[in-house]
């Protein structure tokens, strides 16, 4: 039997339902209640430049919790929708620039490098498009469904796929150079983190806990390091998923599993620097001297980036089915699955203002470019805001 045909994924879209006993969780509908939002005093005030309709992004009913992001590049936001149209708006007025029907599922992306705009879809399929026109350059085929966003530089896109491969395919035709693959296990997250790249090299999170560097021209591997080990009797227990985006900052690595730690790694060694236990499938992000991250019941952590200590904790979010933080000037913002925005302070972590900007919700993290947030809604609503 094939690995890819042994695999199950499992939905997490419901905050911490996994945390709870493992013996009633398939048995009752255990999933916690978002907490009501309260009420403060805003010292800032978001406002919303414009907000527009490219595309259907993953539905508003869709229970697959896709997050197709935003990026960006000079002059324009692309976005993707799961019934396979990929857009391009214009960041300073939010004009259509273009719209392009990729004819595939899309379940991944968009991602940007080499002047070209890339998706994956459920059935392997990626698809390169010219960032200035729309214009489809090829189509290649991986093994199976893609769910972590491609990533790309120096002539190499990365494409990471369910079944725990990495292919490193040519951004001029899309012919796979190279593939890596690490052991995943039989239970894992319906997600996948999007790898890293720094200085010729790709830094990479599995399923299985496992972080690997590997050599962005060839995918020879680095070196390999543990974040963390699975633990209890129950598949769903041992559960370990990097689906949080590695990052690279200042020749540091900062890394995060569900149901495990959140580390700091050396880039060059993959020499771990400190551990925290922490539970996320969201992300993180970092300034160089601390480290944001939300984590898998809704709270929004900042450690200290060189000792791993706790600065501060944000409770009030709990159940909101939160994006990963996204640094905007003084503040962090995060998304939730009722379409609030939320900026909370560096400092402490206290909110400083809040903005609704869809009713279907936020699943996919915000990207801030410029001092502009960019927003895409669960129905494909794209927004951009400044403070």
């Amino acid at each position: 039997m094939k690995k890819n045909s042994i695999i199950k994924t499992l939905s997490i879209g419901l905050s911490c339902v996994l945390l709870s006993a493992c013996s009633t969780l398939f048995d009752t509908d255990n999933t916690p209640s978002p907490t009501p939002l309260t009420n403060f005093n805003a010292e800032i005030t978001p406002h919303e430049l414009w907000n527009r309709s490219p595309n259907s992004g993953v539905g508003r009913n869709c229970n697959d919790y896709l997050k197709l992001a935003v990026a960006s590049n000079c002059n324009a936001v692309f976005t993707a929708s799961r019934d396979g149209k990929v857009s391009a708006t214009e960041k300073n007025t939010g004009r259509s620039l273009w719209n392009t029907e990729a004819c595939t599922e899309i379940t991944a992306g968009p991602g940007i490098a080499d002047g070209l705009v890339y998706v994956g879809g459920a059935d392997g399929t990626v698809v390169a498009l010219r960032q200035d026109n729309g214009g489809i350059v090829w189509r290649a085929k991986v093994a199976t469904e893609i769910l972590a966003a491609p990533a790309g530089a120096n002539g190499i896109v990365l494409i990471k796929t369910v079944d725990g491969h990495l292919y490193g395919l040519s951004a001029k035709d899309g012919h796979s150079i190279w593939s890596y693959q690490q052991t995943e296990p039989t239970l894992i997250l319906r997600g996948s983190s999007t790898p890293a790249i720094a200085e010729g090299a790709t830094v990479a999170g599995f399923a299985n806990g496992n972080l690997v560097k590997l050599s962005l021209t060839e995918g020879t591997l680095h070196w390999q390091q543990a974040i963390a080990s699975a633990q209890g009797t129950f598949p769903v227990q041992r559960m370990i998923d990097i689906d949080a985006n590695p990052i690279i900052y200042n020749h540091t690595i900062y890394a995060v599993t569900y149901q495990g730690q959140i580390g700091s790694l050396d880039f060059a060694s993959g020499k771990i620097y400190w551990l925290h236990e922490l539970s996320s499938f969201t992300g993180i992000t970092t300034d160089g001297e601390r480290v944001y991250v939300t984590d898998a019941c809704g709270n929004v952590w900042a450690f200290d980036s060189r000792t791993g200590g706790v600065i501060w904790r944000q409770t009030q979010l709990l159940a909101r089915n939160l994006t990963a933080p996204v640094i905007m000037g003084c503040y962090v913002v995060v998304g939730d699955a009722e379409g609030y925005l939320h900026w909370l302070s560096k400092v402490d972590g206290h909110f400083a203002a809040r903005t609704k900007m869809d009713s279907s919700g936020i699943l996919a993290t915000p990207i801030v470019d410029q001092g502009i947030l960019y927003v895409v809604a669960r129905n494909g609503d794209l927004a951009a805001y400044s403070i």
